[in-house]
């Protein structure tokens, strides 16, 4: 016989009968109990009411029970556990660090306990401040009270001391360059005309320019012209002027030819006159220096780590000239925390910058063999903490680090680098090719002075420098050209941006104003000790 098929959905039908029987069966109990008012019913109701009444104390577990699920703790809300212990997120993070040995925190927990110290000894001393202009002052007698509600006056809140360490005014840099070498002579010019009408050339006199040093005229000449005359011109130039004359036929956009020859009454390129004209003035913390200007009055200003490492090659006269301009530059413009240099000589004149604040260490001689041991450890701590933080360059490394431990660019200025060529001492020099290797993105910088031109430098050493500057030199052998410079603080100076070397009058800074600078500093760091 076929199986009669049993419809599904017979038993979920509901109807008035089943309805009853669910509550006799206390499928759906009474969700409340009944109150005093309806307590006053009939026996026979109670106890069919009492069924709907009784809740049931322990519930039965089936399929589709859900059970409640364990504590977890919730990013927003939290957890709701009663006996939770309270999670202190500074403890744990110190205990991570109980056993961890790292220069980089001991160095953050160094500096943050001298600030507190330094803070601490402020308010004493203010305190102590107040106490004496208090008992100075005269008793004042009390007044009545008012009855009235009146507002009580705000408070003054206290006034906050500014920095300690303050960049140096401009007005310490002393005079500006006089500019009275704008004018050009009538009478040269007169004469470099005749000049020119003698040879047969035909031309003339276009454009003067100079900067107060080297004076120049530009001269327009006949398309024809042969390049073959020149030396013509410039023997009977120098005999009509009596002067060394320097002619420049490389003249960018036209036919023209320079002729330059210094000045008989040199105005001085003050360093004042650089910052005024620059962008140093804005004070600004991009390390940028200048030097010099150009023949035709314009001002060289560069960045020291595009400069990278520097060497200066030639006359040994003015040979802290180009130091002088680059430090005045930064000092004027970059606090301790920022920049840093160190001095290798063995003269006494670099004694004064020990005071500074900006000093990295003291003077070393070119002799010792420990000149540069603190300058490598600090290269190589910097290099561990560069790999550590996953950055290449000082500049990415300070971006992403707090402001006090950020790392501040350092200077290291060799007086005399030919005495160092002349002794041949291996360790020194190499520690100068590891510096000259991984300083630059390290942000450790060499300046180089090499005076001697008796004395030569190694290949090797001059391609890891990207900054040359070179005064006159009869044999042309770090920079060509460099034979037809005037003598004096005439020089060449060729950049890793630019494929053509620069010609540049060196500025000056006297001695009063590189002393005024140091008193100024030095008595600005004595008072942020206290």
């Amino acid at each position: 016989m076929r199986r009669r098929s049993r419809n599904r959905f017979q038993d979920r039908t509901f109807s008035n009968q089943t309805i009853d029987d669910m509550k006799l069966n206390k499928r759906f109990p009474f969700p409340f109990e009944l109150s005093e008012e309806e307590q006053d019913i009939p026996k026979q109701e109670e106890k069919q009411e009492s069924r709907y009444t009784e809740r049931r104390t322990v519930k039965r577990p089936s399929s589709q029970t859900i059970t409640k699920a364990r504590v977890v703790p919730s990013a927003i809300h939290g957890t709701k556990n009663p006996y939770r212990r309270e999670y202190d997120e500074t403890a744990e993070y110190r205990r991570k660090f109980e056993h961890h040995q790292s220069p980089i925190i001991q160095d953050i927990v160094r500096k943050r306990k001298e600030k507190e110290e330094k803070d601490r000894l402020r308010k004493e001393r203010l305190q102590k401040e107040r106490k004496v202009e208090e008992k100075k002052r005269p008793i004042e007698t009390k007044q009545p009270e008012t009855t009235n509600k009146e507002k009580a006056l705000p408070v003054q809140a206290e006034r906050k001391l500014g920095p300690s360490k303050t960049l140096p005014p401009i007005s310490i840099l002393g005079n500006e360059q006089e500019q009275n070498f704008v004018k050009h002579d009538d009478e040269n010019l007169e004469s470099i005309n005749a000049i020119i009408k003698q040879v047969g050339i035909e031309g003339k006199v276009v454009e003067y320019f100079s900067n107060g040093i080297v004076g120049s005229y530009s001269i327009q000449l006949d398309r024809h012209f042969k390049l073959s005359k020149i030396e013509d011109v410039k023997a009977q130039l120098e005999g009509a002027l009596n002067k060394k004359v320097r002619i420049i036929t490389e003249v960018l956009g036209n036919n023209n030819i320079q002729i330059e020859f210094p000045l008989e009454k040199p105005s001085e390129i003050y360093f004042k006159s650089l910052f005024l004209n620059s962008s140093l003035k804005l004070r600004k913390n991009d390390y940028r220096f200048a030097l010099g200007k150009t023949v035709d009055n314009r001002i060289f200003t560069y960045e020291l780590r595009k400069a990278g490492h520097t060497l200066i090659y030639g006359n040994e006269e003015k040979r802290t000239e180009i130091i002088d301009s680059m430090l005045v530059s930064l000092l004027m413009n970059h606090n301790s925390d920022a920049f840093q240099f160190k001095v290798i000589s063995d003269s006494k004149e670099f004694d004064t910058f020990n005071s500074l604040p900006h000093s990295f260490s003291e003077r070393k001689s070119v002799y010792d063999t420990d000149a540069f041991n603190d300058i490598i450890d600090e290269l190589n701590s910097r290099n561990i903490q560069f790999r550590r933080a996953h950055v290449r360059n000082i500049q990415s490394f300070n971006t992403r680090v707090k402001q006090e431990s950020r790392k501040s660019t350092i200077v290291i200025y060799i007086d005399d680098f030919d005495r160092i060529l002349e002794r041949n001492n291996p360790e020194v020099i190499r520690h100068i090719l590891q510096i000259l290797k991984q300083g630059k993105a390290l942000g450790i910088h060499l300046v180089m002075n090499h005076t001697k031109t008796d004395v030569g430098i190694r290949y090797q050493l001059l391609s890891l420098m990207q900054t040359k500057i070179s005064y006159y030199d009869e044999k042309s052998s770090v920079i060509d050209g460099a034979d037809k410079l005037f003598e004096g603080n005439d020089c060449l100076v060729t950049i890793s941006t630019s494929n053509r070397p620069v010609r540049l009058n060196m500025s000056t800074v006297k001695a009063e104003v590189l002393s005024n600078i140091i008193n100024y500093l030095s008595d600005r760091s004595d008072e942020s000790k206290v």
